[in-house]
């Protein structure tokens, strides 16, 4: 099996970053790191266009897909008012990884 990489591109205005950028580790990184797969996650900031990319890697796509939805939308509900619009999401495989 290979390594997937779910791609998510959030429009954040850049006032809310800190605080998106504080209450996402908080709830969404600490909550996937208790599912089986999760291998990290990586946020990309692109300042012209006020979006953040979270580039988040999984061992395989049935661990990721694993995850009940109800799960998934109470994490999302803990965002609060920082929960902001997804504009754009991908699923990758990784067929090389180098180290």
């Amino acid at each position: 099996m290979d390594m997937v990489i779910e791609w998510l591109q959030l429009k954040v205005p850049q006032e809310k970053w800190e605080a998106f950028l504080k209450r996402d580790e908080e709830v969404w990184t600490q909550g996937l790191k208790q599912y089986p797969g999760f291998m990290g996650k990586e946020t990309w900031i692109d300042p012209q266009k006020e979006e953040i990319v979270l580039v988040i890697r999984w061992e395989t796509r049935q661990q990721w897909k694993s995850i009940p939805q109800e799960e998934l939308d109470a994490l999302d509900q803990r965002m609060g008012d920082l929960r902001m619009p997804i504009v754009k999401s991908y699923e990758y495989q990784v067929r090389k990884f180098l180290h």
